[in-house]
């Protein structure tokens, strides 16, 4: 089964089977070296990452979105998937490593991708108008975890908050207006160039940067002086002006205006056609 194929699967188990939590539920949970799992969960796992999880991790790594995607992701080929997904490739070792984990523990950790900072608190959010209800939280307990077992308590609020989970949350809201906008879930399908564009703007924000800079989208539309000023240099400003062109251009929200001067042209154009 490919990789977008086992989190359904598990999505499935999820829905069915795991006990829901709010987030003023407790449960017991602590990691340290001294645990005989130690980084076992670390391994042979199927990790989707966000956009924003791209954008910390290649910035810390000091790398372009595009070296690190190539370097370090795949995207698994489903016929069933509507949009790109960003897996992070393991280690080809024996026990299917993370690139980032090392003896110690986790070697980008103050950077590490969204599900990383949950574990072992899981999030589910079933579909709209699905019978199971409104999304919710659920521990993960489908390998040993002997930190399940230490007596440090926490309440998923609490958990969330001492991971900085709320940046990722934050960042992962306004990615939900694309990936799961009302037109996608109604069965609309991306043609090739939309596809593409959609990964180029999530998750290749080098490439994308240099879209908008050095092809001929500032003449074709207008961008706000400063929203121009901040996107040149602030990833997290590229990123949500990224996905407002996507809100733009694969569902014509007006969130982003053509240059007057186009759409003018254009217009005479149609006048003398229909003349």
């Amino acid at each position: 089964m490919d990789s977008t194929g086992s989190l359904e699967k598990m999505k499935e188990t999820i829905l069915r089977d795991y006990p829901r939590m709010s987030r003023k539920d407790t449960f017991q949970f602590a990691c340290h070296p001294g645990l005989s799992c130690f980084n076992h969960c670390c391994a042979d796992v199927t990790i989707a990452l966000t956009p924003y999880d791209v954008l910390r991790m290649k910035t810390v790594l000091r790398m372009s979105s595009s070296e690190f995607l190539a370097k370090y992701t795949f995207v698994p080929f489903n016929k069933e998937q509507k949009i790109p997904v960003v897996i992070l490739k393991m280690r080809e070792d024996e026990r299917k490593t993370c690139p980032f984990v090392s003896e110690k523990g986790c070697t980008i950790y103050e950077n590490r991708p969204w599900a990383c900072r949950m574990y072992p608190v899981g999030l589910a959010s079933p579909s709209k108008g699905n019978a199971e209800g409104d999304e919710f939280f659920f521990i993960m307990k489908e390998r040993p975890c002997d930190g399940l077992d230490e007596k440090k308590r926490w309440t998923i609020e609490s958990w969330i908050e001492d991971q900085g989970v709320n940046k990722y949350n934050e960042m992962g809201e306004l990615f939900k207006e694309i990936s799961l906008h009302h037109k996608l879930l109604a069965g609309m399908e991306l043609n090739p160039g939309q596809v593409d564009m959609f990964y180029t703007a999530c998750y290749d924000l080098d490439k994308f940067r240099e879209f908008v800079f050095k092809s001929s989208f500032l003449s074709k539309f207008e961008v706000e002086p400063e929203t121009l000023s901040v996107i040149r240099s602030d990833d997290i400003e590229l990123m949500k002006f990224a996905f407002r062109w996507l809100r733009f251009s694969l569902f014509r929200e007006p969130t982003i205006h053509m240059n007057k001067s186009i759409t003018e042209a254009g217009m005479k154009a149609g006048k003398s056609k229909s003349s």
